[in-house]
């Protein structure tokens, strides 16, 4: 029998033993409200091999009982239809005669998609992809759409682009294209880019087929002249058209200042020192030399242009003329009066 003395010291671990416990313990401070999570034991377990195939099974004997039109309803397979036919005229068709006359799957044809097109826009037709003047349209917002002519500003104005060049090959392109727009637009505009020298004949057909189709021709020589045009109309568009209108004076001053601030170097501070020192528009014309000399802040040069601007004739034969009378009379009798006053004063003759 083995006795065990109950006040003996018991038993250090082993030094091994301590030292794996302390390698296991966190070396930082340990949470004690924080569950310790449950160690997973791995389980051995071996990939699952597919289900034996057969070799000899084909796709349709797979799957030929399963009907490919069960979930679709009457109205799902109208559409089909209805698409399968759009594609099939779209590919046996013109690809531009297409874009005019073809509809899509809801019915609504290009000429009908003119009234959807938002007015915010420039409006640039499909067939137009690859035009090398649409990488210079920078100052208006632009998109691309399914249309009849080519650029669309508003639901009532539109363009057409044509290049000399491909107008010289193809002469009945543009009959083409006006007779497809038929009468939709009241504002027409045929946007020519002149790329070749010899120019002339063919600008004048032109403008003769724009005059009879109600167009309006503008003329474009470069790629960056084109595209400000179609920006510049975008851009006007729907605006007040007294914006690009000369200002109509209706008072008598603002006439007349207006009228002598045509001469050259003659400002408005000029023109109403003249017309406060004669007082009327007669006065002004009929006088002499000295008369408007005498007038404050009007120097000779001014005097010169003025005398030529109110006696100077305005065709150039009877200036032709009257110039060869006075050189007979020169010849006969040197100049007096005004004449030889104003032929004194040095400074090239212009207005």
């Amino acid at each position: 029998m083995v006795v065990v003395n109950p006040y003996a010291k018991k038993a250090k671990a082993p030094v091994a033993a301590a030292a794996a416990a302390a390698a296991a313990a966190p070396s930082g401070p340990v949470n004690p409200y924080t569950k310790p999570k449950p160690k997973l034991e791995r389980q051995n377990q071996q990939p699952r091999s597919p289900p034996p195939v057969n070799a000899s099974t084909t796709f349709s004997q797979a799957f030929g009982d399963v009907d490919p039109d069960a979930h679709f309803g009457e109205e799902e397979r109208a559409q089909q239809v209805a698409f399968e036919e759009s594609l099939a005229s779209a590919s046996a068709g013109n690809g531009s005669a297409n874009a005019t006359n073809s509809n899509n799957a809801n019915g609504m044809s290009a000429r009908d998609h003119h009234r959807m097109l938002d007015g915010n826009a420039l409006h640039i037709s499909t067939r137009q992809r690859g035009n090398p003047i649409l990488a210079h349209i920078r100052n208006v917002p632009h998109q691309f759409s399914a249309m009849v002519p080519d650029y669309i500003f508003a639901p009532t104005r539109c363009a057409l682009f044509l290049s000399l060049r491909y107008h010289n090959l193809h002469p009945n392109y543009i009959h083409r294209r006006i007779a497809e727009l038929k009468s939709d637009f009241t504002y027409r505009m045929l946007l020519c880019y002149v790329d070749v020298d010899d120019n002339a004949a063919s600008v004048l057909f032109l403008n003769d087929l724009c005059v009879k189709n109600n167009f309006t021709l503008i003329l474009a020589w470069s790629e960056e002249e084109s595209a400000r045009y179609l920006e510049t109309v975008k851009a006007f568009d729907g605006r007040d058209p007294t914006i690009i209108k000369g200002r109509e004076y209706t008072e008598h001053i603002d006439q007349a200042s207006h009228a002598l601030g045509s001469v050259r170097s003659v400002n408005k501070t000029d023109a109403s020192q003249l017309l406060t020192q004669f007082g009327t528009w007669k006065n002004l014309a009929g006088a002499s030399i000295e008369e408007l000399s005498v007038c404050p802040g009007v120097g000779p040069k001014k005097v010169r242009r003025l005398w030529e601007a109110f006696h100077r004739p305005f065709s150039a034969e009877t200036a032709k003329r009257r110039k060869e009378e006075r050189e007979k009379e020169k010849k006969t009798s040197p100049a007096t009066g005004d004449e030889a006053k104003c032929n004194d004063i040095k400074g090239p003759p212009a207005l």
